[in-house]
């Protein structure tokens, strides 16, 4: 009796955890949308599921999921060098050299490139984490 407890509970939290990823993801749509009608970029996308369900099998195989959480993580990580360079170039005025405008030009099309591919990788792995639920039976078609 006690292994049917654990064993719901465990399906429970899978449940919870693919249902949180999902909403996530159609949150970070949104906020590409936003970037990309707005060509400015305000923030960085969110990533507070990925650590909890990385390691699930069903996530696990599929390569689009995996590019996903790469492509939103790279994002973020161009975007947290580029504010830092902002900072520090707007900081002094003894910082605004041609060179130093150069680069932070270099970093803010960098940015854009990764922000370009964004829609794409998140439609595709939302795509194939819907077919997955939907074959557990948590979603329907």
């Amino acid at each position: 009796m006690l292994s049917f407890f654990k064993k719901h509970q465990t399906d429970e939290q899978l449940r919870k955890s693919l249902f949180d990823f999902l909403a996530e993801m159609e949150k970070n749509l949104e906020l590409f949308y936003v970037m990309d009608q707005r060509q400015f970029i305000t923030s960085g996308y969110l990533t507070d599921v990925w650590p909890r369900v990385k390691d699930i099998d069903i996530i696990k195989r599929h390569e689009t999921i995996a590019v996903y959480a790469q492509d939103i993580e790279g994002f973020n990580q161009a975007l947290k060098v580029h504010k830092e360079y902002e900072a520090w170039y707007i900081g002094d005025v003894n910082n605004k050299t041609p060179e130093n405008a150069r680069k932070l030009h270099a970093l803010k099309a960098e940015l854009d490139g990764k922000l370009k591919n964004m829609e794409a990788v998140i439609i595709l792995a939302g795509q194939d984490l819907e077919r997955e639920m939907v074959q557990l039976g948590l979603l329907k078609s």
